[in-house]
């Protein structure tokens, strides 16, 4: 097939790929940061003891950099690959929300609630378990005009805009990578007509409680959040909630000994598959 001259090129990504045993998932995001990588991502498959992490660059340099140090593939990705792929159906969290990935017809009338989240490589379609969870309990969430949230690891924003969707007051969004940060708010604009979310690059390891917030959502990996403790706990108000997603259930009772040892209350816990998510809360919040 041919392309007329007067169309612009596709964008040309590559990406380093390597597959890593379930568990280690800490250890490599570690090396990632390390070596300064920015966009990556982690894909698991059902009753697959392995993950394939994937990393990508706009430049082939640095992706076979990656291949000579730690091994694993290179690949040349056009952009028509992820732009033409096949549609996804809607994520749908019962009747209070639903996530579609390609732009609805004009004429479509929603039954819910709707975001617009496009697949892209920044995390958080919302049909990921950890990711579904959160959803499911901000689904429930009834203080949304009183509530000031932050939301930790926001990848695509998708928690921050459901918070925005439902009414929150108040929304601050922190992620370290630059890339997911820009994509996060290209899904405001696409969601909402002005822009009112703050949104943040930052390590969340480097958080300061300068602000305390009602509703502190992080939906990251177990090691980052045991060693991010003091400072997600520090972000919530007194009375507020901390819901944690991202966690094995093996790995469940070492995360709850590090909040634990920062003074909250935990007061619930999802489970999806191999995955759980914990609520906490720091005083006498009610439910």
């Amino acid at each position: 097939m041919s392309r007329r001259s007067n169309q612009p090129a596709h964008r040309t990504i590559w990406s380093w790929r390597r597959w890593i045993a379930a568990g280690e998932q800490d250890l490599w995001i570690a090396r990632l940061q390390a070596a300064d990588c920015g966009t990556w991502t982690l894909t698991e498959r059902p009753g697959r003891i392995r993950m394939l992490l994937a990393v990508y660059a706009e430049g082939r340099h640095e992706a076979v950099s990656l291949q000579r140090l730690w091994g694993g593939q290179v690949r040349q990705i056009r952009e028509s690959e992820w732009i033409d792929a096949r549609p996804t159906p809607p994520t749908r969290i019962g009747t209070r929300l639903e996530i579609i990935h390609e732009p609805a017809p004009k004429r479509d009338r929603p039954l819910r609630p709707r975001l617009l989240i496009p697949h892209g490589m920044a995390f958080g379609s919302g049909d990921h378990a950890t990711t579904h969870m959160l959803l499911r309990a901000l689904s429930s969430w009834d203080r949304w005009q009183e509530t000031r949230a932050l939301d930790v690891g926001t990848g695509s924003g998708v928690l921050a805009l459901t918070a925005r969707l439902f009414g929150a007051s108040r929304i601050v969004a922190t992620d370290f990578d630059a890339d997911a940060i820009r994509t996060a708010r290209q899904n405001e604009a696409l969601n909402f007509s002005t822009p009112i979310i703050q949104w943040k690059q930052a390590d969340v390891k480097r958080l300061r409680a300068g602000e305390r917030y009602d509703l502190v959502l992080a939906n990251l990996f177990s090691g980052i959040l045991c060693e991010a403790a003091p400072q997600l706990a520090g972000c919530v108000a007194p009375g507020g909630q901390l819901w944690l997603s991202g966690v094995l259930r093996t790995q469940a009772d070492e995360v709850a000994a590090a909040y634990l040892r920062q003074g909250l209350h935990h007061k619930g816990t999802l489970r999806r598959g191999k995955w759980v998510m914990l609520q906490w809360s720091k005083g006498h919040a009610t439910s």
